[in-house]
């Protein structure tokens, strides 16, 4: 929803404006009545008259009111047009007080029938006269739309904040659920077992990778991003785990600058990638598996690609993501507030060539660590 149609959609700050509108009208309408009572020669006033004259001219000055705040309100959120937002709002204030004492004079007339001519002078001097008192109401007024804007604003980060921390605890759970399934422990464990006869290093750097792995994913901070150098470093000891189950049937490579491991992404977003090239790229047609990772740079965004040789997606039939993809898609999403690209391609509509492409595009976040 935009922030204009919220404006006008939103009964609470509304109502908060027409009471302060309603009580500036109080205020400048019994101001008026006091100033001709306490005159040494007051004025007749006819006060039913007096009270249709002021409705009819808040009425016209609620209109330009409602314009300019309407004009505004996209540079609420942006704070780069701090000093072009303020000399609009001041000029609008002025604009507002010469607006005001002109249409004050035409219902004046109209309605009292007053015989004082409507001149360029009269709506000057009248207008200067009423700048405090225009000013005091037009930047009251943006003041409590800006407030409101800016306390939603927050509102609105906290809970992101206490999504991420909940998705991300989420993503911990699954990651450690899928190396926990059963059948994943028996295999790694009796895998190891067989290679403790002929290779005893490689078996004691097996367990090694699978300690670090389950230890590193069960430290891992409640933090939105990690460096890519942290993400891949959890990624290599996932991918020296499958080596070992699946031995040279599985080919690993990755393409990654060293500049770019200072860019951030969000934890655990490459191993259910992988972990799914794996699941599906297997069949009987496609019994030698390589999985190739690469990173680079487009403008602001890092690219991260994973294909494979393996088994291409059925054609005519819709993609279900699983509970893997589903979920870092999910924090990628509220994390990037939709600024980012995900995609899975097979690779012989892309090139000459067999497999799947899986593509994430994320705005690009430096690391602070030096």
């Amino acid at each position: 929803m935009s922030i204009r149609k919220d404006f006008f959609l939103n009964k609470k700050l509304l109502r908060f404006l027409l009471l302060f509108y309603f009580m500036a009208y109080v205020i400048d309408f019994t101001g008026s009545i006091l100033v001709n009572y306490w005159r040494p020669t007051p004025v007749d006033q006819d006060i039913g008259k007096t009270i249709v004259t002021f409705i009819v001219y808040y009425i016209y000055k609620s209109l330009f009111l409602g314009v300019a705040i309407y004009i505004t309100l996209p540079f609420i959120y942006k704070r780069k047009y701090f000093i072009q937002s303020l000399i609009l709002h001041t000029f609008a204030a002025f604009l507002l007080s010469f607006y005001s004492s002109f249409m004050a004079m035409v219902s004046s007339k109209l309605i009292h029938q007053t015989a004082s001519p409507i001149t360029i002078e009269s709506v000057w001097v009248r207008g200067l006269s009423g700048l405090s008192f225009n000013f005091f109401v037009y930047f009251t007024m943006l003041a409590i739309v800006y407030a409101y804007y800016y306390l939603k604003k927050q509102t609105d980060t906290e809970l992101r904040e206490q999504n991420l921390k909940s998705q991300l605890l989420d993503s911990k759970i699954n990651a450690l659920q899928s190396q926990l399934q059963p059948h994943f422990l028996f295999n790694t464990l009796n895998d190891i077992s067989a290679l403790m006869e002929i290779n005893v290093e490689k078996s004691q750097n097996a367990i090694a990778d699978l300690s670090d792995l389950l230890r590193d994913t069960l430290n891992l901070k409640d933090v939105k991003l990690l460096t890519l150098k942290q993400e891949l470093y959890l990624l290599k000891k996932y991918i020296q785990i499958e080596k070992i189950r699946f031995g040279d049937k599985i080919d690993f490579k990755i393409n990654i600058n060293d500049e770019l491991l200072e860019l951030q992404v969000p934890p655990l977003v490459l191993q259910p990638i992988i972990e799914n090239s794996i699941k599906h790229g297997f069949s009987l047609k496609h019994d030698n598996l390589k999985i190739t990772l690469k990173a680079s740079k487009a403008k602001n965004y890092l690219v991260i690609e994973v294909s494979n040789n393996g088994k291409p997606i059925p054609k005519y039939e819709d993609v279900t993501f699983g509970t893997g993809i589903t979920n870092i898609l999910s924090r990628i999403d509220t994390i990037y507030e939709g600024n980012y690209h995900f995609s899975m391609d097979n690779l012989e509509e892309l090139q000459d060539n067999s497999g799947v492409l899986t593509t994430i595009k994320l705005p690009i976040v430096i690391s602070n660590i030096t």
